[in-house]
């Protein structure tokens, strides 16, 4: 059971349950249940409910981590030490927890917007924070949809992006809006004022955005990348 849509579908068939049924036990609605499954994604707080009322491990369900039995816990109390931002001192070992929104960022052909259900929490080192001169309110955590970025990102890698931080640097990556779509590209700064869009992968070409769009309304820079998590 590779896959979150696996382990729900388990849950259902262990507790004899159908998709109205799993539904009214997470408080939620029945086309809510086919949008865990088909997105393959659910947010921590519906989970932990289910997990509460089934007996099955929060960990085992997001992850895939563990027994599915919660009865005994595998896992060892976490030894990272959150704080709210307000209270960080500029230490090694205090820590932030950042919400992974249930969104992706296209690097293809596009789609997204960046409002979603929190599905779990990253924690990030205060220090690195700090240094970086990044503000935790500012950031957005989220998933990678595509190849347009590979080698330097993969089909459902996590980034974290900076939303503060919108100026564009040559060869820098950035998550962006062109018209409705939202993409993860690298950008490029035209001394006519216009911009250039690359991916990594140069089987996708560069795409121009024009000073009139920019102008209009129709481009926006989003936020720089300035973290990438990969499976390799």
């Amino acid at each position: 059971m590779s896959t979150l849509s696996d382990r729900l579908k388990h849950i259902m068939l262990e507790q004899n349950l159908n998709q109205t049924e799993l539904a009214k036990l997470a408080d939620a609605s029945p086309q809510s249940v086919t949008n865990w499954l088909k997105r393959n994604s659910m947010s921590k707080n519906v989970a932990r409910l289910i997990c509460e009322k089934t007996g099955y491990s929060l960990n085992w369900l997001l992850f895939g981590m563990g027994e599915a039995d919660n009865s005994e816990p595998n896992f060892k109390q976490s030894r990272l030490k959150p704080v709210e931002w307000e209270d960080m001192a500029p230490t090694n070992t205090e820590f932030v927890e950042v919400p992974v929104l249930d969104v992706h960022l296209s690097a293809g052909d596009g789609y997204c917007n960046t409002e979603g259900e929190e599905m779990y929490t990253l924690p990030f080192r205060a220090y690195t924070l700090k240094r970086e001169g990044i503000n935790v309110e500012n950031l957005k955590v989220v998933r990678v949809t595509g190849d347009s970025m590979e080698p330097k990102l993969s089909d459902n890698d996590t980034v974290s992006i900076n939303t503060a931080d919108k100026i564009v640097r040559d060869g820098k990556m950035y998550a962006i809006r062109i018209g409705d779509v939202q993409k993860i590209k690298i950008l490029i700064q035209n001394s006519d004022g216009s911009i250039t869009v690359r991916s990594y992968n140069p089987d996708y070409k560069d795409e121009i955005v024009y000073k009139e769009q920019i102008e209009s309304g129709d481009f926006t820079v989003i936020g720089r990348v300035w973290w990438i998590s990969s499976i390799v």
